[in-house]
């Protein structure tokens, strides 16, 4: 959703790690891959309208945000602050520094469509196709007294926000330079709120933030086994070109759910990670294999 270099101090997003479910492979086993494995970078590029892109990619574009909506399902702040800087590190987080969460189930696109406001002024959609791996980004422009976002804020149009087409603020991050990996989100289960998004207690059938398919996999090695998975395609534009590439190092890199094991590692050390109560895993379903950290987050 979204990158300021800010937002890399205090994001968890989502993630939103989808149209006809397809069940999870059992462990040990290899997912139906729809192309080869992915090149080193993957990136889709669209020079006209943005949302028609989108759609035309199978991706739920969500109607125009309201906090009384009911498409819009409100689950309330996080408690947990995924990335950011040991000195700034609060338990919980307090009323300054919220981040406000919604979700959107299209009623005939299989995927998910997630909401972050924060207390600084910014306002994120990312919106991901469950069937395709296909997902977009939109944010507000620079924080301004028009354009920020508040608690208070009644209506945010679709239209208004910005998207990679368009071009972010300056000084913004890639939105994929943290959101990269199996799914578009960035998440920590095990957080009260995530946890409403991932393990909900009414279901809705198209709702899901897993990439179920995609034409470009990774593959992550868990002691004895390695897993195959599908990773999300992010639509670009000439004026932010979005790749997710496989990770090339050993550390996280914003890269969290691949290598979400070496959050864990860091725990609470000078490179500025926090511990994290167990970020989102590149499979986090039930074909994780027994020592993954995250296995089954998804289950309830």
């Amino acid at each position: 959703m979204r990158s300021l270099k800010s937002s890399v101090l205090s994001l968890v997003s989502v993630l939103l790690l989808s149209c006809s479910p397809i069940m999870s492979p059992k462990e040990g086993t290899q997912p139906h891959s729809s192309g080869p494995t992915e090149p080193a970078r993957v990136a889709v590029v669209s020079e006209g309208n943005y949302l028609t892109s989108c759609r035309e990619k199978g991706v739920p574009v969500p109607p125009d945000w309201t906090p009384s909506s009911s498409e819009w399902e409100r689950h309330g702040n996080l408690h947990t602050i995924l990335l950011t800087p040991n000195h700034l590190e609060q338990t919980p987080v307090d009323a300054t520094s919220f981040a406000s969460v919604w979700s959107y189930a299209a009623p005939d696109v299989r995927g998910a469509c997630i909401a972050l406001g924060r207390s600084g002024g910014s306002f994120q959609i990312i919106c991901q196709s469950a069937t395709t791996g296909y997902a977009c980004f939109w944010r507000n422009g620079q924080v301004s007294p028009t354009t920020s976002w508040s608690a208070e804020t009644t209506a945010v149009s679709i239209t208004s926000l910005r998207d990679p087409v368009q071009g972010f603020a300056p000084d913004t991050t890639p939105c994929t330079e943290c959101h990269r990996g199996n799914n578009a989100f960035l998440y920590a289960p095990d957080d009260p709120t995530w946890a409403t998004v991932l393990r909900p207690e009414l279901v809705r059938p198209t709702f899901t933030t897993r990439v179920e398919q995609s034409s470009h996999h990774g593959h992550l090695t868990f002691g004895q086994t390695t897993i195959t998975y599908p990773r999300f395609i992010p639509i670009g534009g000439k004026s932010v070109a979005l790749s997710n590439p496989l990770p090339t190092t050993t550390g996280c890199s914003g890269s969290c759910h691949e290598l979400h094991v070496e959050i864990l590692k860091k725990n609470h050390t000078a490179e500025g990670y926090v511990k994290a109560p167990r970020p989102m895993g590149p499979t986090c379903a039930a074909n994780s294999p027994p020592d993954d950290p995250v296995r089954n987050c998804y289950q309830r």
